[in-house]
């Protein structure tokens, strides 16, 4: 008989940022604590506890082969939990009591206890850098194993995009970023396509497919402004990139992989539970590599919506230009949208600017045509997780 078709997963829900971060969460931790960079080593024994817990984690499935040790088994199944809910299970078993030298215990304890920062984008604070906070507190407590540990429940936590871009950017060195998101994607589902992302390049995203497509940045001629099929077609048009869409290693398999920045944002409104942090980073990206002497390309599906919001809040942040004015400008010149508009919002809000009806502020109702090749589309809405 055929085998059946492969089930389509919406990489847009949080589960998948969650499963993602877990995984990369330990291999970032060196960079995070101020370790000299080499190439990360993690213990194999937690390897295979994160493997455990991510096993299936959204289907029914039980893990094959859970730890023997009530304390490894309890903390694996917080991992798991906080993969599939983001949040932490009701009753953490044995991990509460744990001797001080015990990593499962002493990494509870460090996401459990470090108070999260109150939400504040305006004023730079984002909850999500309690992952940074957490790992920290247990590396100080217990030392580097600890914190390897932390980082892997405070990833499963709040999710690969809630890590450092510049951390990434280190990890990038030795670690191709890509190759623990398709491990821990393939790993909470049952079956996955190998014809489809992450294991093969992406082909379309919500059904729509474009030609290459490049302006340079209005208040910046050094960055581009495009989108995916631009960076296939021409790989060497700047010396580093900045991708807001998901991408795979074929598609610029010639950058070094710190000149390669790669961010979790998706074009939908509620599937970024770190969207001001998020928004925040790949703007600071852009800025560090100009600083470096080089030339970007920030880049998305389409390159007209995520783009535009970022290359935004590069010019604002670094360029001292007024936040309205230059998403105006921004958005016009990549000839692109409001159709998620929570991007722009979130924009806003990072200059403490409320921004309810975006195309009414910033277009007075009538926003620009778009490009010939854009096509009006709906875009998926997803519910906002509470507990993020």
């Amino acid at each position: 008989m055929p085998s059946p078709p492969h089930p389509k997963r919406d990489y847009r829900r949080p589960e998948p940022d969650r499963a993602a971060g877990a995984l990369l969460g330990p291999l970032a931790t060196d960079a995070l604590v101020g370790t000299p960079p080499t190439r990360p080593t993690i213990d194999p024994t937690l390897t295979h506890l994160i493997h455990t817990a991510l096993q299936g984690a959204l289907t029914t499935v039980t893990p094959t082969d859970p730890p023997p040790d009530p304390t490894a088994r309890a903390w694996a199944h917080t991992l798991r939990t906080l993969v599939r809910t983001g949040q932490l299970p009701d009753h953490p078993g044995a991990l509460e009591h744990t001797p001080d030298h015990d990593p499962h215990g002493v990494s509870w304890r460090a996401l459990t206890h470090t108070p999260p920062p109150a939400h504040d984008p305006a004023r730079g604070a984002f909850a999500c850098t309690h992952l940074v906070d957490a790992i920290k507190a247990a590396h100080r407590t217990g030392g580097h194993t600890a914190a390897l540990y932390t980082a892997a429940l405070a990833g499963a936590r709040w999710g690969a995009s809630a890590l450092p871009l510049q951390a990434m950017r280190h990890l990038s060195e030795h670690t191709d970023p890509h190759t623990p998101i398709t491990t821990a994607l393939q790993a909470i589902a049952t079956r996955s396509d190998p014809t489809q992302w992450p294991q093969a390049p992406l082909n379309q995203e919500d059904r729509q497919r474009f030609t290459p497509f490049a302006v340079p940045h209005p208040l910046d001629p050094h960055v581009l402004l495009g989108n995916l099929a631009h960076l296939r077609h021409h790989p060497t048009a700047t010396d580093a990139v900045v991708s807001l869409c998901r991408t795979h290693p074929h598609d610029a398999p010639h950058l070094p992989g710190p000149d390669w920045v790669r961010v979790w944002l998706h074009d939908a409104p509620g599937a970024n539970p770190n969207l001001h942090y998020t928004l925040d980073q790949a703007a600071t990206a852009v800025a560090t590599l100009r600083a470096e002497g080089k030339s970007v390309l920030v880049h998305c599906w389409a390159g007209a919506s995520r783009t535009p919001a970022v290359a935004a809040r590069y010019a604002i942040t670094t360029l001292g230009a007024p936040p309205l004015p230059t998403m105006t400008t921004l958005i016009t010149a990549v000839g692109g949208h409001l159709d998620n508009p929570t991007l722009s919002q979130a924009v806003a809000h990072l200059s403490g600017i409320d921004l309810p009806d975006p195309a009414h502020t910033l277009f007075n109702g009538d926003p620009p045509p778009r490009r010939p090749d854009l096509r009006t589309h709906t875009c998926h809405h997803h519910t906002p997780d509470p507990h993020r």
